[in-house]
């Protein structure tokens, strides 16, 4: 679906702005555009609607109005009740945060959500062993707020559980299909995955150890400004373990620095002994679960076509032995 600078102007009569310069920044999980207006504030304008994925359907559980309101309401509390700075929604005219747009030459509605502009730079090259460490302590903070958080009547958010890594591993197999990656490499992603899900099974849900997590905190999704590691976009939130959280963050870390994350988490929340092992099956199963939205789109098929063998040999195959992987250098 095409979304337009038109439409976006449209959808922005909804709101108290007028006289902005709008920006196309890019179309996946959703359509986002920037926004300034005369006197320079910005804000972020996302269409939940973007590329879609065949078979499984993956994206539409994020894209329901009840869970665009629920990340929404999760967002204005972490600006309310942490020193945090995250995206905090915008209200339309109506008091609403999520607007429906009516989309008429396709009978049709899509809907949208304002965001206040978070300022900062994405990182230039890697990250440095004292940022790793301040991206620890953030999310340790999003970990804290969530288990401390009375989540309001009807919060309703999709879970990174054994039920969605099955639908993940499914999509998977277009990969196979369609000639991007080997029948051989798919094989050891259900065995892996498989195993995961057995793990997953035997774990305990509780306060301190489940609830709702950004699930998406790559290098991608969090900027610096000054000394500040900031979040954005938690438009994948959900439910899920914490150290499921930390496992999905570390893959484009060095392992030789990946310690220095958790020696930014531990200043403010305990890990478990055994916070290797758990991360690293944790880290399998957001791996496949990452593979699988990407593979919504075929622009990332040449990229898969590389990470699916890489991942296969150096991650999936000493996780299958019991050998530890992720912290080796």
């Amino acid at each position: 679906m095409i979304i337009d600078e038109e439409i976006a102007q449209a959808a922005l009569t909804h709101y108290d702005l007028s006289n902005v310069q709008l920006k196309f920044l890019g179309q996946s999980q959703n359509t986002t555009f920037q926004v300034e207006t005369p006197t320079l504030d910005k804000f972020l304008l996302r269409f939940h609607a973007g590329i879609e994925a065949d078979g499984e359907g993956l994206q539409a559980a994020w894209r329901e109005p009840s869970a665009i309101e629920s990340e929404l309401l999760w967002l204005n509390a972490l600006a309310i009740d942490t020193q945090l700075t995250v995206p905090q929604p915008v209200p339309n005219r109506l008091g609403e945060w999520v607007t429906s747009i009516a989309i008429t030459e396709l009978g049709t509605s899509i809907p949208c959500s304002l965001l206040q502009w978070i300022e900062g730079e994405h990182l230039d090259g890697e990250p440095t062993a004292q940022q790793i460490r301040q991206l620890g302590i953030l999310m340790a903070k999003l970990h804290q707020h969530s288990s401390s958080w009375l989540k309001p009547f009807g919060f309703s958010r999709p879970a990174h559980n054994v039920e969605r890594l099955l639908a993940a591993t499914s999509q998977l197999g277009m990969l196979v299909q369609n000639g991007t990656i080997s029948s051989d490499d798919y094989q050891m992603f259900q065995k892996a995955a498989m195993q995961v899900q057995e793990f997953i099974s035997s774990l305990q849900q509780t306060r301190d150890s489940w609830g709702v997590i950004h699930a998406d905190l790559h290098q991608g999704n969090y900027v610096l400004y000054g000394g500040e590691v900031r979040p954005i976009d938690f438009s994948r939130c959900g439910f899920g373990f914490y150290l499921y959280d930390i496992g999905q963050s570390l893959g484009d870390i060095e392992a030789s620095l990946r310690w220095h994350f958790f020696e930014g988490y531990s200043t403010l929340r305990a890990l478990p002994a055994n916070y290797p092992s758990v991360v690293e099956a944790f880290f399998v199963g957001s791996t496949v679960e990452n593979f699988a939205f990407l593979s919504a789109n075929p622009q990332e098929y040449e990229w898969l076509s590389r990470a699916v063998p890489y991942v296969a040999l150096n991650h999936l195959l000493p996780y299958l032995h019991g050998e530890a992987f992720l912290f080796v250098k």
